[in-house]
C-alpha cells in the first residue's frame, strides 16, 4: 500500500532537518525518505514514531476500493437536512445508515455535522453513528463519543402510545443522549 506522510512542512515548522529527525527517532534517513517519496515498503512502527514525534497518532482504516458515496456521509446528510428542513432527517439520516451498512466504509461516519444544525439533530446523528459503530464492532469517531445529552427527552416516533416501549427498547447509544427510539429504529421495512 503506497503511503505518503507530508512531514516536510512539519520539519520546517519545528526548524529541523531530515537528518536531525532521523537521529531523534532512531532511524536512517533512507528509511525516513520512504515516507516522503511515496514508496510502498514502509514500516508501520517507523511511521508511528515519526507521527508521534510531531504530536500525531497513526490510525489504519480499512475501506472498500472505489469511491465512497460522499453524499451519504455524516456531514453531507446533516447539510442536506439543514437545507431541506428538520423533518427531512428521516430520509437523509437513513440513507447514510443504508450506505454505511452496504459498504462498511467508515469514512461515512468520520466527520461531525456542522455546528449550525439543530441540537436534536446533532445528538441524533451522533447516536446513530455510535450505534452503527457498535454494530460493526469498530471504535466510534471521537466527535460522536462526546455527550450530546438533550435537556428534554426526545421520543423520536412522536407517538404517545409508543413512549413506554421506546423507554424500554431504546439502545444505549440513543438513551445516553436522552433520545428514545424503538429497538428497530435503524431498520427499514
Amino acid at each position: 500500500m503506497p503511503i505518503r506522510f507530508p512531514y516536510t512542512k512539519l520539519l520546517k515548522q519545528k526548524g529541523l532537518s531530515e537528518r536531525k529527525l532521523a537521529h531523534s527517532i532512531g532511524v536512517s534517513r533512507g528509511t525516513l525518505r520512504k515516507l516522503r517519496f511515496d514508496m510502498p515498503n514502509f514500516n508501520l512502527p517507523m511511521l508511528s514514531k515519526v507521527a508521534s514525534f510531531f504530536g500525531y497518532r497513526v490510525e489504519v482504516l480499512l475501506v472498500p476500493e472505489g469511491l465512497m458515496p460522499s453524499d451519504c456521509s455524516s456531514i453531507a446528510v446533516a447539510l442536506q437536512v439543514m437545507q431541506d428542513g428538520f423533518d427531512s432527517w428521516k430520509i437523509h439520516y437513513m440513507n447514510m445508515v443504508d450506505a454505511y451498512r452496504r459498504t462498511l466504509d467508515v469514512r461515512l461516519l468520520l466527520l461531525p455535522p456542522p455546528a449550525g444544525i439543530q441540537r436534536e439533530l446533532y445528538s441524533l446523528l451522533a447516536s446513530i453513528v455510535m450505534a452503527l459503530s457498535e454494530e460493526s464492532e469498530i471504535e466510534a469517531p471521537q466527535w460522536a463519543t462526546k455527550s450530546y445529552f438533550l435537556p428534554t427527552p426526545w421520543f423520536v416516533s412522536g407517538m404517545e402510545s409508543l413512549k413506554a416501549s421506546a423507554i424500554l427498547e431504546s439502545p444505549q447509544a440513543f438513551r445516553s443522549n436522552n433520545i428514545f427510539v424503538m429497538n428497530n429504529f435503524l431498520s427499514r421495512a
